[in-house]
């Protein structure tokens, strides 16, 4: 497959023997001294090459086991962490050249590519620092597929071979930037005007997301989950993407709508708010650990129509309650996770081909299973964060190749004309998201609706 020329990253040199050997503390008890951070982040790495578990817990279980590290050094530990994984594959291979431990050395250019203070990242030998100089030098077009696009194979390959290299191309480049931090307003509490001048007391900065109401796009990463306001339910942290499929639920008042998939309870809150706290919405998973984690956030929201139940697998018998009397079944399927990266990014090293086809047959006999509790008349929508077709229309076509009574309904047909991501396909039945269209994750979802009896 023909390489295409990627723009190089624009890199920091280090200064000529910057660091060299020292072991400066910051300026407050039990800091990590520089040396000590690299460190640190050397272990960490080693840690999450391991891919026991996914990411986000591996790196709070090691700042349990590391207490001391500070309230400023976990952020560039944390940083690092992440910017290896996202660049795990070129940075490995960089990092095959040179002297000393190859941990120290991925260390080194994780702390360089994600902006961590040129003393953490230049402290060592000299002989380090005038390999690090060379070695940021090298031009990515020359690389070979996966140091180059720093994705798996695999991926990189279903993606071109579905959409076009130019896609693949601009989705590896998108899946390596951080994603932004996004709220749902909670307006049985507040608004979105109230909320953004709360947050800008405490300086921090927010902007409309412009064709989602009710919403915010926060700049930086600030700890909002310590403010009073998101103690007391006035907004949740939710991707834009996922507050936009929660819109395509379209419920009315007084619907029963039955959350399928619903994890910790993230789109069944938004759906009950859209729902004015009326009908009720029913919380499905087989997890009952993450149901338990919906009802503290349900608490604080102030919501009260909804109804949580841990099922065995879709094929528990105590769904057939809802058979038929449903007026929105929302199936937001486990997968592969492939438009979250910007968030996820182990994702792209936990799931391969074979872990695909497995997922394909899950999602086939979910959506099977959801789809009897559909009432006539009523809608039924699939989603995923997943960018693959293997996913997405491929599924939903075999779907309603078996079930004539359900018809695809437009994505522009459901959400108003201001209430749209803007750079999704209006030409599509079905909606589609793309990281690199700066409005959220990848995410796509479609409405099929059943015939009236």
């Amino acid at each position: 497959m023909a390489k295409k020329p990627e723009k190089k990253t624009p890199f920091r040199k280090p200064q000529s023997g910057s660091g060299r050997g020292r072991a400066v503390r910051q300026d407050r008890t039990g800091a990590v001294s520089r040396v000590g951070l690299l460190s640190q982040v050397a272990q960490l790495i080693d840690l999450l090459n391991q891919f026991e578990g996914p990411a986000d817990a591996t790196i709070s279980r090691f700042f349990k086991d590391h207490a001391e590290l500070g309230g400023r050094d976990r952020p560039v530990v944390a940083e690092a962490a992440y910017c290896w994984l996202r660049y795990r594959f070129r940075i490995n291979h960089l990092a095959q050249s040179g002297e000393g431990p190859p941990l120290m050395r991925q260390a080194k250019l994780a702390l360089l590519w994600s902006g961590a203070p040129e003393p953490i990242w230049s402290a060592g030998r000299q002989a380090d620092n005038e390999w690090l100089s060379r070695v940021i030098q090298v031009p990515a077009e020359q690389l070979a597929l996966e140091p180059r696009t720093c994705l798996p194979e695999w991926l990189y390959t279903k993606v071109a071979e579905q959409f076009g290299e130019p896609r693949a191309e601009s989705f590896a480049q998108a899946v390596l930037q951080a994603a932004p931090l996004d709220i749902r307003v909670n307006t049985l509490k507040t608004s979105a005007t109230e909320l953004q001048g709360f947050l800008a007391e405490l300086g921090v900065r927010s902007e409309p997301i412009e064709g989602l109401p009710d919403s915010l796009r926060v700049t930086g990463k600030p700890a909002l989950g310590k403010t009073e306001l998101f103690q007391t339910g006035g907004f949740e942290v939710q991707d834009a993407g996922s507050q936009w499929v929660s819109r395509l639920v379209a419920p009315r008042r007084g619907d029963l709508v039955v959350d399928f998939c619903a994890g910790a309870g993230g789109k069944t809150l938004a759906i009950a708010a859209l729902m004015k706290n009326t009908g009720r919405v029913v919380a499905l998973d087989t997890s009952e650990r993450r149901l338990l984690k919906f009802k503290p956030r349900a608490a604080r929201s102030g919501m009260s129509n909804f109804y949580t139940m841990a099922i065995h697998d879709e094929g528990d018998a105590r769904l057939n309650t809802y058979t038929g009397k449903a007026d929105r079944v929302l199936v937001d399927v486990p997968c592969t996770g492939m438009g979250t990266l910007r968030r996820n990014p182990d994702l792209k090293f936990r799931q391969s081909l074979q872990s695909l086809a497995e997922l394909n047959v899950k999602q086939r006999s979910i959506l099977e299973r959801a789809s009897a509790l559909v009432k006539p008349d009523g809608r039924l929508i699939y989603v995923t964060c997943s960018v693959l077709q293997d996913e997405n229309e491929v599924i939903v076509q075999e779907f309603l190749a078996k079930h004539p009574e359900f018809r695809l309904r437009r994505w522009t047909e459901v959400l108003n004309p201001s209430e749209r991501p803007l750079k999704a396909d209006a030409t599509a039945d079905m909606l589609r998201m793309w990281p690199e269209d700066g409005e959220s994750d990848g995410f796509f979802a479609a409405v099929m609706q059943r015939a009236k009896v």
